[in-house]
């Protein structure tokens, strides 16, 4: 088999594990291409019949699969001196590599591994080669990376003992992000908890409700405890009297009917009942008017309606607290009463 066959069959090989291997990390992360500018120290063995080094530029383009394997096209370009007549020769190279990284991008400093096969022109002379070595990487930024490495060239057509050696340097740029951020972990699953008890259905649970056993038609403030509203039960009485008389009219008497029921509905009111006369007459005299007057409604209530006596007291006043003027009829009318008001508080609890 001649060289030529021997460079094409390798270079098919070489495509063949590229392609399992991106097909392996396909799915790991997109390919991210990168191209490589850089400088290349060969040194030829003697059978190579040109000067022991030389300097060439090298220019790579690449694609990272994942975050370990990489392949890389690559050219280089150097007019070396023969040794024995010092004329330039005109050398071309190409190759096409598998490169492993064994660390992970973002590390700042990573060995890589690599090998390939590739083909050398010298004026017009071509050989095929195989190639490995190795390097580090250095990561400038995300995007930026200086590489340097050795790698020795065995030219299929020379003894494997015999082989040129060549020591790269070069920047790498990559045109995709190399460290993406790792995506966000999903939210965790909501924990069902299950509320606290209720034992009296109040709404307040147990262990903040400082009113256990609150009935459940109560409404309840936020420590479970039951709202209290306090409101004022009120009566007013009014009981208008004839002219220089001490006795009850009939027209007045659904009025005390009304005060005696209010105060069995309130057992615990005490009703103070106050007499009073208008101007007519002497002081003393209407002083006892007005206490004649005070106690007919007092006995009304206790006979008529079984009020008890200990809850009811009367008392006349006399002239002394007019309510209208006592130089017209109408005046004189309305100071001749017996007036009472009474008011019970009362607290009850509110509802739902």
């Amino acid at each position: 088999m001649n060289n030529k066959n021997i460079s094409r069959n390798l270079f098919c090989a070489v495509l063949t594990v590229a392609g399992i291997a991106f097909a392996g990390s396909a799915q790991a992360q997109d390919p991210i291409y990168y191209v490589s500018p850089g400088l290349k120290l060969l040194q030829f063995d003697d059978e190579a019949m040109l000067e022991a080094r030389e300097v060439g530029f090298t220019f790579s383009l690449g694609v990272d699969f994942d975050r370990h394997w990489s392949a890389e096209f690559g050219l280089l370009e150097a007019d070396p001196l023969y040794a024995e007549n010092q004329a330039e020769a005109d050398l071309d190279t190409w190759q096409l590599d598998l490169r492993y990284t064994l660390w992970q991008p973002g590390n700042r400093i990573r060995p890589y591994f690599s090998g390939g096969v590739g083909n050398i022109n010298i004026d017009g002379e071509n050989d095929s080669f195989l190639s490995y070595g190795g390097g580090i990487e250095f990561e400038l930024r995300d995007q930026f990376v200086l590489r340097a490495g050795v790698r020795n060239y065995s030219l299929l057509g020379r003894d494997w003992v015999d082989s040129d050696i060549g020591f790269d340097a070069g920047l790498v740029y990559y045109f995709g992000e190399r460290n993406p951020p790792p995506a966000p972990s999903p939210p965790p699953e909501p924990i069902a908890v299950a509320p606290p008890p209720d034992s009296d259905g109040d709404g307040a649970p147990d262990p903040d409700d400082d009113c256990p056993n609150t009935p459940s038609n109560y409404a309840v403030d936020e420590n479970g405890c039951p709202i209290l509203i306090e409101e004022i039960a009120r009566f007013e009485l009014q009981v208008n009297f004839d002219f220089d008389e001490a006795v009850i009219r009939d027209v007045d008497l659904p009025e005390i009917e009304d005060l005696a029921e209010f105060l069995r509905e309130y057992d615990g009111v005490m009703l103070h009942l106050e007499g009073h006369t208008d101007s007519v007459g002497t002081q003393l005299y209407n002083l006892d008017l007005s206490q004649r007057r005070a106690d007919a409604v007092r006995e009304m209530l206790i006979e008529d309606f079984g009020i008890s006596l200990g809850r009811v007291n009367a008392q006349g006043y006399g002239e002394q607290l007019p309510v209208a003027d006592n130089e017209t009829e109408a005046g004189r009318e309305a100071n001749r009463r017996v007036v009472a008001v009474v008011a019970e508080t009362l607290q009850r609890y509110q509802e739902r």
